[in-house]
């Protein structure tokens, strides 16, 4: 019979996050995620997450059904309502870049899905392919943005609700979002057509339900203030979305093969830097289903 001491949990592996800014992220090498962690290491990644808001694990090897696993000790799955997944694991989905790609994705300053009810609580991308140069991601604390708020600002802002709507064509072309993949061959049949157009109203003031801290949920997904029209939202918008990108608010993460990515959307915005034209760049994604804001 195994004594207690025999039963117990193993040595926690060592987290180490190094913050890679003053402001957000940090980057933990020396740790295979593909290996089952422990309640003890979970812990620490966790609290490192909340902290950093940002966490870039370096030298990860993923197949798609082990980046699965991992992504799922995070929460439910959320499936991306404009793209079809992976044959083989269709909650993973692959962002393609081929070299003679026309548009690309995510170079926009956003958080994922905000037209959504309930908005991608984390998102999880693994590099695959990388052109030899390019395709950073950018990433902003939209909590020092709203802590660097006058107090009046904060005042003024507290009862305002932003409006975003999936469809809205302003931001492609004319083209809708669902229209703006077709033309990459990228486009979703839809089983249920109402999800064709999804319009969410939020809190523009959000507060973080483990932290509790508030931050500018504010990108480029937003259309204007609810109640108000997109002309008297407008100045107040650029002037939020000129104020989130503000260099103290930011960190920029430069990617490496084998590089696995992870980012809280409740208190986050990201821009993907395109400055690959011409270059092969593949990545896959999973994103976990989050709450509704408060």
């Amino acid at each position: 019979m195994q004594t207690t001491a025999e039963r117990r949990e193993p040595d926690a592996r060592p987290i180490n996050p190094k913050p890679l800014a003053g402001a957000i992220g940090a980057e933990i090498r020396d740790f295979d995620c593909s290996v089952p962690m422990c309640n003890a290491e979970f812990s620490a990644m966790k609290s490192a997450f909340l902290e950093h808001k940002v966490l870039m694990l370096r030298d990860q090897e993923f197949t798609p059904a082990t980046f699965l696993k991992f992504s799922k000790l995070w929460g439910d799955i959320h499936f991306y309502p404009y793209m079809t997944g992976l044959e083989e694991e269709p909650e993973v989905f692959e962002i393609l870049a081929k070299p003679g790609a026309q548009q690309f994705f995510g170079n926009r300053w956003h958080s994922d899905q905000m037209y959504a009810a309930k908005p991608v609580k984390v998102t999880l991308l693994y590099a695959k392919d990388l052109p030899p140069v390019g395709g950073d991601t950018i990433f902003s604390n939209l909590e020092l943005a709203y802590d660097a708020l006058s107090d009046g600002m904060k005042t003024m802002l507290s009862g305002l609700r932003i409006y975003c709507d999936g469809a809205d064509k302003s931001r492609y072309g004319g083209k809708s979002r669902e229209e703006w993949y077709a033309t990459e061959g990228k486009e979703k049949t839809f089983e249920d057509e109402s999800k064709r157009s999804m319009i969410a109203v939020h809190p523009l003031v959000r507060t973080h339900p483990e932290t509790g801290r508030k931050c500018l949920f504010m990108g480029d997904q937003v259309q204007r203030f609810d109640c108000l029209t997109a002309e008297e939202s407008a100045p107040l918008l650029n002037f939020l979305m000129n104020h989130i990108q503000r260099p103290e608010f930011t960190c920029r993460v430069t990617w490496e093969p084998g590089s696995m990515l992870m980012w809280d959307n409740r208190c986050i915005c990201h821009y993907a830097v395109a400055d690959y034209v011409g270059q092969l760049r593949r990545m896959h994604r999973v994103t976990i289903a989050g709450d509704t804001p408060i």
